[in-house]
């Protein structure tokens, strides 16, 4: 017991369930001394699962190492186990339409996949739109025919999916831009309201409808303390991370260069 809690003390309460499902595949990885591979997770999940596969003496590997790539596969295995690439059980699947006539949007196409197929957003990657209106995503291997079989509209526009090989994969393209604030406070609320340009109060409506994430999880408390390396997503801005404090101004507020991370759009 007071390991569990030594664990624990290191996550948020809303951490806590996913830390016991991740803390259950570690126990099978042990029990039954065979690999054990996730869903896709997100960056924060993957932490999770890293730090436990550690603690538990266990092999841990990623799906990609790409820092464009948000959503990943992990598996966690024992010491004898050698990684092969087709292990990770991805596929990547194409949209094709016709994008001369067409714009897909990203809500647009995950709304489509979870409620035509079914499915829960785990057993999808990334979705990945170029500036030429390319759509690629990937999926676990065992959904890709029924996703290529069932797909056939997103919205009003006529669709059909196709598998692609590796060397046909697209990647996130995205603009960093960097700019510096400062800070009176290190407060989430004061910090969206500086950053996004926005009043006290408009900031906080968007954390108190659950609009804004913080390192992805929602997070509604306008009081929670940010620090460097955050990485803060509001529904309708785009996100942005706090990258580096150089110091206070006179006036004795935090000087932060903010990384600004917008997806490129066809235009």
């Amino acid at each position: 017991m007071s390991e569990n809690k030594n664990i624990e003390q290191h996550y948020s309460l809303d951490e806590r369930p996913f830390l016991e499902k991740v803390r259950g595949f570690c126990q099978l990885v042990e029990d039954r001394y065979s690999p054990y591979l996730t869903d896709f997770l997100n960056p924060r999940e993957i932490q999770i699962v890293e730090d436990l596969a550690n603690y538990y003496h266990l092999k841990f590997f990623v799906s990609s190492n790409l820092e464009t790539e948000e959503y990943r596969r992990v598996i966690i295995a024992p010491d004898y186990y050698e990684l092969s690439d087709d292990d990770f059980e991805i596929k990547r699947l194409e949209v094709s339409y016709a994008r001369q006539f067409n714009t897909l949007t990203h809500p647009k196409v995950l709304g489509t996949l979870i409620n035509q197929l079914g499915l829960e957003r785990q057993v999808f990657g990334d979705i990945i739109i170029n500036d030429d209106g390319r759509i690629q995503f990937s999926i676990a291997s065992h959904l890709a025919n029924y996703a290529i079989m069932t797909i056939k509209k997103i919205g009003n526009v006529s669709v059909t999916l196709k598998e692609v090989s590796e060397g046909n994969w697209i990647t996130n393209q995205e603009n960093y831009s960097h700019s510096f604030v400062l800070l009176s406070s290190m407060r989430l609320d004061n910090v969206l309201a500086t950053v996004l340009n926005l009043s006290r109060s408009r900031a906080l409506k968007l954390i108190s409808s659950g609009k804004v994430k913080l390192n992805y999880r929602q997070v509604e408390k306008a009081d929670q303390l940010i620090t460097i390396g955050d990485m803060i997503s509001v529904r309708g801005f785009g996100r942005f991370r706090l990258a580096e404090q150089e110091g206070f101004s006179k006036s004795g507020k935090a000087k932060v260069t903010i990384n600004s991370m917008l997806r490129r759009r066809k235009k």
